[in-house]
């Protein structure tokens, strides 16, 4: 072996040891190695693909990306290469360029299972669930005892509302993998369960046996709270709530007081003076209708009735007009801005360019249909800059009776946000500054700028309210609309399951079962003013 094999095998044997402190999550010595092994092997690209991974570690988008670039160049057919930058833009909420990225991976030969599991969880990130089914059931058929492979067939099963499928895939999973608890948590939503035919022994079991993880405590707890409430044990069922959501409380950093600060802030800023003053500045499209309120109060049930309308794309949970305004905002002002400044600088932005950035933004996954649908609940907070940017976009508010809405937001387990929904008195006193800023809005806007529509009118009256609001929003009948159960696009909210069925008013009036528990919540709300 000559001098210059040896330096190479040196060299590959340093890069899977740094690929060892990065998955050991020694991001400091990884650092130092990966510095000094880039000297060494400049036109090596696994260095450079180390180099963009710790950089993704360390969420550092932009030399993620150079990094990735670079190992891209040097090794332009190798797909992991592509999915590693498509996960880079996925860092900056570009999907469209991840997905870019995304299908050059899936144009290559993918035979190993950890680039399919990780392409698979890109697409899904990227709402191309149908690429990602084909993809996780190509990993599930080429390793079957893979209970990730299992795992994101269930999910993007849930989203595409195949629920049985999604079901059997989550059992698999499991069976895999009994420590799987955010699958266990995932199929204890897909459907209501029997006295004889539920999961409560197991799950019970699990927490008597102990869960050292503390995520997986709170998903088992969710999971055993969700199938006693299907079986009508309401105190078992709140019991096993309270532990959950008291568990997860403790584990999340929040300052409940800070969160509440922009609520006045918006207030104070956006006065109906203010807002007058902004009028004929914006960009006068009426492509967009936001829908918008409280997570968990029917919103996804009302994007789903919109979105049934053959003139409208359903472009789901985004951020991008806040993502949009942030990025204006900073764009103009040299210091860092902080959030509640944030508020009240972007009353200073020109609110033409703020709608044609926000247009440009979402023009990238609109499909050619004439109206779309940005359904984000917090929009709440953006209603005022939402009408001085866009004035002729349709904004919809979907209202539930509070104590409904506050107690089917706590026993949401979510993913990501809504860090106030685990204490009752942090609910309750986050929910009353969000309708005080709903007064609010509706007291500085033009009559007419919101349209709100409350849950309980739909549930009971679906065809009605269902031609009012299609009316609204200038659109003609299609009988569709009121078969939005049959609508077949994806859908990632947590009401994914549930929107594959008929109307159902078996939650209107739910919290009642809970009255004596939910006193801490009922108490915070009448102090405030709310009808409880």
């Amino acid at each position: 072996m000559n001098d210059a094999q040896d330096s190479y095998q040196s060299l590959e044997t340093q890069v899977r040891a740094v690929a060892g402190l990065l998955q050991a999550g020694r991001i400091k010595v990884a650092r130092r190695a990966i510095d000094s092994l880039k000297g060494q092997g400049p036109d090596n690209g696994d260095i450079w693909a180390l180099d963009g991974e710790l950089a993704l570690r360390e969420r550092r988008p932009e030399a993620a990306r150079a990094a990735v670039d670079r190992a891209l160049a040097l090794d332009p057919g190798l797909p992991e290469r592509h999915i590693q930058r498509a996960r880079c833009y996925l860092l900056t909420g570009d999907a469209e360029e991840a997905l870019v990225s995304a299908e050059l991976a899936l144009a290559c030969p993918l035979r190993r299972l950890d680039h399919l599991l990780v392409l698979g969880g890109v697409l899904v990130r990227c709402e191309r669930h149908e690429q990602a089914l084909s993809v996780y059931d190509q990993a599930s058929r080429q390793a079957p005892d893979s209970a990730d492979a299992w795992r994101g067939l269930a999910a993007v099963y849930r989203f595409l509302g195949r629920l049985e499928d999604a079901e059997r895939a989550a059992d698999k999973a499991i069976h895999l993998d009994p420590a799987d608890y955010e699958t266990i948590g995932l199929r204890s939503s897909l459907r209501t369960w029997a006295e004889h035919d539920n999961h409560l022994a197991a799950l019970e079991r699990l927490e008597r046996e102990g869960i050292k993880d503390w995520r997986g405590a709170v998903q088992v707890a969710y999971a055993i709270a969700r199938e006693y409430e299907d079986l009508g044990r309401w105190s078992e069922s709140f019991a096993a709530l309270r532990r959950g959501a008291t568990l997860k409380r403790q584990h999340t950093r929040y300052d409940h007081a800070d969160d509440l600060r922009i609520f006045p802030t918006l207030k104070s800023a956006f006065t109906r003076e203010a807002l007058a003053s902004l009028e004929g500045g914006g960009l006068c499209t009426g492509e967009p209708i936001f829908v918008l309120g409280m997570p968990r109060t029917g919103s996804t049930l009302v994007e789903r009735i919109i979105t049934a309308h053959s003139q409208v794309q359903n472009l789901g949970e985004v951020s991008t007009f806040s993502a949009e305004m942030v990025r204006l905002v900073r764009e103009r002002n040299a210091a860092q801005v902080d959030r509640l400044a944030l508020a009240e600088r972007s009353l200073e932005l020109p609110m033409h360019t703020l709608g044609a950035r926000y247009m440009a933004a979402v023009d990238k996954a609109r499909d050619g249909s004439a109206r779309f649908v940005d359904k984000l609940p917090l929009n709440c907070l953006n209603v005022g800059l939402i009408h001085a940017a866009l004035p002729n976009a349709k904004i919809v508010h979907v209202v539930r009776d509070p104590m409904d809405a506050c107690y089917a937001i706590y026993k949401y387990l979510f993913r990501n946000g809504y860090p106030f929904s685990y204490d009752l008195r942090e609910l309750g006193a986050y929910y009353a500054e969000y309708w005080s800023l709903m007064a609010h809005w509706r007291e500085v806007l033009p009559r007419g700028a919101l349209y709100e529509i409350r849950y309980e009118d739909v549930v009971e009256d679906l065809p009605g309210q269902a031609r009012a609001l299609i009316d609204a929003l200038d659109l003609t009948w299609e009988e569709a609309c009121i078969e939005f159960h049959a609508n077949r696009q994806a859908s990632t909210t947590g009401s994914a399951a549930q929107v594959r069925r008929p109307v159902y008013r078996s939650s209107v009036g739910l919290w009642r079962r809970y009255e004596r528990e939910l006193a801490p919540l009922r108490e915070v709300l009448a102090a405030a003013g709310l009808p409880v």
